[in-house]
């Protein structure tokens, strides 16, 4: 699996960060997947699926930045939707598995990773795959955002669009499209709690979103958004503890 994955990202420049930045996301995405699977008591099976849904569930960015040289889905192509295209349209998918029951899953999970909301389906395995790879995803880029790149996050003197800030106390969702300046794509990042489906995956998430917040030089800005926050996971870890 690794072997074909390194194969294929051998196709683009191996220098550039933003390459890097991705394999490297898409190794540990696999890796919690793997963790978090396991957790949730997954048959060995479904575990086994979870770690390629984690490896190849960014498998489109590769094209994307090549194309366009942007991540950014507004404005450019959707992601996932491309990934869909290149494993199944390209065929790519048979470099990883020939099990072709399971491509409805692995297509189902990573066409949905990023949508603002899971697709309704009747496949209760394919919406297991895509709860954890949405969950796992989050993991990684609030990790992203806070260890690893040790960012000093610069808050700006905008004000919350109030559109955001809407969404945020109200759907407890915020679409990306509604965000106008950096500070609403902070609070944007902070609502990623709001959408986990696994409560096993919370304490991690608590730990990543605190360091997060450590990392924004403005934090006066976001303070009762973070409490808000960290009493929201707090409550949802208690809740999951009792039962």
């Amino acid at each position: 699996m690794l072997e074909e994955f390194e194969k294929y990202v051998s196709n683009y420049d191996l220098d550039d960060e933003k390459i890097k930045l991705k394999i490297n996301h898409s190794y540990r995405v696999m890796e919690l997947s793997k963790k978090y699977s396991k957790l949730l008591g997954f048959s060995k099976e479904d575990v086994a699926l979870a770690s390629l849904i984690g490896l190849l569930h960014d498998i489109g960015r590769f094209e994307q930045l090549k194309n366009y040289n942007t991540f950014n889905d507004s404005k450019s192509i959707d992601h996932a939707d491309y990934g869909i295209k290149v494993l199944f349209e390209d065929g790519l998918i048979k470099k990883f598995t020939n099990n072709t029951k399971d491509y409805e899953i692995i297509e189902f999970a990573i066409r949905n990773h990023n949508k603002f909301e899971i697709e309704k389906t009747d496949n209760e395995r394919a919406l297991m795959h895509a709860k954890l790879i949405r969950d796992t995803d989050k993991l990684d880029i609030l990790y992203l955002e806070g260890y690893l790149k040790e960012l000093n996050i610069k808050a700006s003197s905008d004000k919350i669009t109030k559109e955001v800030m809407d969404a945020f106390y109200n759907d407890r969702k915020v679409l990306k499209d509604l965000t106008k300046n950096i500070n609403d794509s902070i609070l944007l990042t902070f609502a990623f709690v709001f959408d986990i489906n696994y409560d096993i995956c919370l304490k991690e998430l608590k730990e990543n979103t605190k360091y997060l917040y450590n990392q924004i030089d403005g934090e006066d800005i976001f303070k009762n958004i973070y409490n808000d926050v960290i009493t929201y996971i707090d409550e949802r870890i208690d809740k999951y503890a009792r039962n």
